[in-house]
């Protein structure tokens, strides 16, 4: 059978969509490539485990995020798990409707100057209902920090800047929510802890 001009134009304008549509489906399921190790770990980022482990997990994570509240003790539970096969790092990505986040943050790096950043971080989720303007003076009291000295570096926002590199690297690595967990450089998709657990006890047990 003879083709019509209008047929064969037909034909190509469906095999072109095909083939469009192909490829934008192997592009939209391809994963992202992963960030490097130095991308996502500062010389200066908080850290816990191992820092020679091949392993290494990231959290950019909000202090007063209930997600991230829950999150926590699957979190510390991995840690603990792996302490010697994983490095794990907590970064700042405060969300703006949380009204006391960004704060609780420098609170964190005012305790972190005198030492006790994970005291405060785990005091921290412990009590995101009690936020308040006044409430991380009384953590810090709690912590037996250099109160006065803590006050001075939260009121001047000694470490607001701190806390906005993190919020900056964050934003172009593509996390727009938290908990953003970033595995061996790989932003993870997650849809459970069960998911959560798995993905690291994969990635530890490639390791040799």
């Amino acid at each position: 059978m003879k083709l019509t001009n209008e047929t064969k134009l037909f034909i190509g304008i469906i095999i072109g969509t095909i083939i469009l549509v192909s490829i934008a489906a192997i592009t939209l399921t391809k994963p992202a490539p992963a960030l490097s190790r130095s991308n996502l770990i500062l010389p200066d980022s908080h850290t816990e485990g191992n820092p020679k482990a091949k392993v290494y997990l990231v959290e950019f994570s909000d202090f007063e995020c209930p997600a991230c509240g829950a999150a926590e003790p699957t979190v510390a539970a991995i840690v603990k798990q792996y302490k010697d096969k994983l490095l794990f790092v907590y970064r700042h990505f405060p969300l703006s409707q949380h009204p006391f986040a960004e704060k609780a943050a420098e609170a964190a790096e005012a305790a972190n100057a005198q030492g006790k950043f994970w005291e405060m971080h785990d005091a921290l989720f412990a009590a995101q209902d009690k936020f308040s303007d006044t409430y991380f003076s009384t953590l810090a009291k709690q912590l037996n920090l250099d109160v006065t000295k803590f006050d001075a570096d939260l009121n001047n926002g000694t470490y607001a800047n701190r806390v906005n590199e993190d919020i900056t690297a964050g934003t172009q690595f593509g996390v727009d929510a938290t908990p953003t967990f970033f595995l061996n450089g790989q932003k993870l998709d997650l849809t459970s802890f069960n998911d959560f657990q798995a993905a690291v006890a994969h990635a530890v047990s490639q390791t040799k």
